[in-house]
């Protein structure tokens, strides 16, 4: 049941973390160059925020398809169980694998000896929780920074000049209703 959207989710994550890479690069060059400081308060927070979430969501929905491919492999064919994710360590590791489990919520296979010890397979895995879980911390913070700063007031008398008062903001030099 989870197969057909996954399968479908999977290049489109794929896409979705180049476009990250493209996005994060054309930011900060356009951040390099003059006039590229954003005017509005958070605006480069509420940024971040957008980028670190489809980062994360990206990188876990790939975690997830190697899942649902190392599990796929598993069940289909000769020599096919116990997952890869659980065979491809060194030889003493696997001495004895007897199955394994899958988890979608952390990705992971936790790989069964037949004496019922088990360890860890796939560390691809690992980093995908890392890396989506880090995103999704980051994005909430990120989130929670911009609405801080939405909120200040701007600065009155002696301050900086107010977001309508600077040179070049959008807006100057068009009546107002």
């Amino acid at each position: 049941m989870l197969a057909l959207p996954l399968l479908l989710l999977v290049p489109l994550a794929a896409l979705a973390l180049c476009g990250v890479v493209f996005a994060a690069l054309f930011k900060a060059v356009s951040l390099a160059l003059p006039g590229g400081a954003p005017r509005e308060r958070g605006a480069l927070a509420r940024w971040g925020a957008r980028l670190l979430a489809v980062l994360a969501v990206s990188v876990y929905v790939l975690g997830a398809g190697l899942v649902l491919f190392d599990v796929n492999e598993s069940s289909h064919g000769a020599d096919s169980s116990p997952a890869p994710a659980c065979r491809d360590v060194d030889a003493a590791t696997a001495e004895g694998l007897w199955s394994a489990r899958h988890s979608y919520l952390p990705l992971g296979f936790t790989c069964v000896r037949q004496d019922g010890s088990t360890y860890a397979g796939e560390p691809v895995l690992r980093w995908c929780n890392g890396v989506g879980l880090g995103g999704l911390v980051g994005a909430v913070l990120l989130s929670g920074t911009a609405v801080a700063a939405s909120r200040r007031e701007p600065e009155g008398e002696g301050g900086p000049a107010s977001h309508e008062e600077r040179p070049g903001a959008p807006g100057q030099g068009r009546a107002r209703a």
